[in-house]
């Protein structure tokens, strides 16, 4: 009986290393499958390459919008700075119209007046002497302001003209204007300097007066 035991101990050692063999087999397997899906659930390098083009692509995008709106940014400051050359420019204009209407008006007028007191005017042309002198004011003016409509509006259409008048415009516009609280204390500065300076000249003055009192004078 020992004997057959013995003979039967390793016939089970037999079928536990066959079986011992066969799972290191199917945990190999099991591994390669493991392996294989996951090579497959991986990105392909295409489409890496084709995410990267996409990605490329968006930042190109990102970037053209963002020097589009930098250029709309210098567009937008650029009309700014002509608008308010330009404003200058107008007003410069407006100021030399209402100028040259004032004061084409009062020649007008004062020849008006005065050639009406001649006889030969009043013989030839006897309704523009006979107009009252507020009517020749009122009239006056009127032409005068016409008149200097016409010479600005020709004036501002020259090509010449409208370039030297833009270039002192936009020198202008690069003048920094100084605050009101700048100009508050220039003025007190200015208004303080001069007060302290007439004083000091009077009182020196006096003092010259007096010595020049002692050695020319009789020296009281």
């Amino acid at each position: 009986m020992a004997q057959r035991q013995k003979e039967k101990k390793p016939a089970v050692t037999d079928e536990e290393s066959a079986e011992a063999g066969s799972e290191p087999e199917e945990g190999s397997e099991d591994a390669l499958a493991r392996v294989e899906d996951e090579s497959d659930d991986s990105p392909s390098p295409a489409r890496d390459e084709s995410d990267d083009g996409e990605s490329d692509k968006a930042v190109d995008e990102l970037a053209a919008e963002a020097e589009a709106e930098t250029e709309g940014e210098d567009a937008d400051e650029i009309a700014a700075a002509q608008l308010g050359s330009e404003r200058y420019v107008l007003a410069g204009f407006f100021v030399a119209g209402m100028l040259g209407a004032f004061v084409t008006g009062r020649a007008i007028q004062a020849l008006w007046a005065g050639v009406s007191n001649k006889d030969w005017f009043s013989t030839r042309v006897p309704v523009l002497a006979a107009v009252a002198d507020e009517d020749k004011s009122t009239i006056s003016l009127l032409l005068g302001a016409l008149i200097a409509l016409i010479v600005v509006i020709r004036t501002y259409r020259k090509p010449e003209v409208r370039t030297w008048t833009d270039e002192v415009a936009s020198e202008l516009a690069k003048v920094k204007w100084p605050t009101r609280k700048e100009v508050w204390n220039s003025t007190v500065i200015v208004i303080s300097a001069t007060a302290v300076s007439t004083v000091y000249l009077a009182l020196l003055d006096r003092l010259w007066a007096f010595i020049t009192n002692i050695v020319y004078g009789d020296g009281s």
